[in-house]
């Protein structure tokens, strides 16, 4: 009772109110994308665009896009609202979100943005809510859920064919050597593999920097020169695999750079590895 209260109040408008929502019989959803990125959009008549954003290796996100911005930067309510012809559902609180000033007007991470999908896929209909900057009361944008299904499962489709991983993560990972060695693991390999896919996917990666590190497990030269030979060992993975060596970059540090502590077998574990930075043109 007390959430119906709830999102009564929220979205009891005024007459001034502003209400954004698309006639039933003019809905469209859009499905577009590609290996590194799928988007599923509906156009807002009068305001702009929602749309969910799911990049490789990531989940979806929501934005919401306006022509003109008439909503206040702040804090936003967001809801899944039962539409006028299916008042047997019971709307939900998704959360808040915030609205900036601009044509972006809100990003909701994965989790909203799940909650409204889930939303969508039971027939409700995913509401924003905010108050303008003219003081004339809510902007309310809302968001259809008519033709929904045939939609989702052609967003599922695109999904299917993203890449493990985007650039971004390729990134952030590290390839580890588990010994005190320059050998490439099984899961070293993995690695490497879904980074190949990448490079092979994206023709506009103009350069790959591999920088190699080891624990402080013995004296410093050794260690320099064991980064060295890791670095050696992925390079020469990723040139047997088709690479162009014109595209390697190699540094090597010994143990200068942990990001870890040395004082535990873990931690000595973390240090012992060789950072792929992709770099586009």
């Amino acid at each position: 009772m007390r959430l119906f209260l709830i999102l009564l109040l929220a979205l009891a408008a005024p007459a001034q109110a502003l209400t954004f929502q698309t006639r039933m019989e003019k809905v469209q959803w859009t499905v577009a994308g590609d290996q590194f990125e799928c988007r599923l959009s509906q156009q807002i008549d009068g305001y702009g665009e929602a749309m969910f954003v799911r990049r490789a290796g990531e989940r979806p996100v929501f934005e919401l896009s306006a022509w003109s911005n008439l909503m206040r930067p702040g804090p936003a309510q967001v809801f899944n609202t039962a539409p006028p012809w299916r008042p047997e559902l019971r709307p939900q609180v998704v959360g808040a979100g915030t609205v900036a000033s601009g044509a972006k007007a809100l990003q909701l991470p994965y989790q909203q943005a799940g909650q409204m999908l889930a939303g969508l896929s039971a027939g409700l209909q995913p509401t924003i809510q905010r108050s303008s900057l003219s003081d004339a009361g809510p902007v309310t944008v809302v968001v259809s859920s008519v033709g929904y299904r045939q939609a989702w499962d052609e967003f599922q489709t695109c999904a299917n064919g993203l890449l493990p991983m985007n650039i971004d993560q390729i990134s952030r990972s590290a390839i580890g050597f588990p010994s005190g060695g320059a050998e490439l693991d099984a899961q070293a390999q993995r690695m490497l593999d879904v980074a190949l896919a990448y490079i092979e996917a994206d023709p506009a990666v103009g350069r790959i920097q591999l920088d190699g590190h080891s624990d402080n497990v013995g004296d410093r030269l050794r260690n320099r020169e064991l980064s060295r030979q890791r670095v050696l060992a992925v390079q020469a993975y990723l040139t047997e695999r088709g690479v162009d060596p014109e595209l390697i970059s190699t540094r090597f540090h010994g143990e200068r750079y942990p990001v870890a502590a040395n004082n535990s077998a873990a931690g000595r574990a973390k240090n012992r590895r060789v950072t792929l930075r992709l770099e586009r043109e």
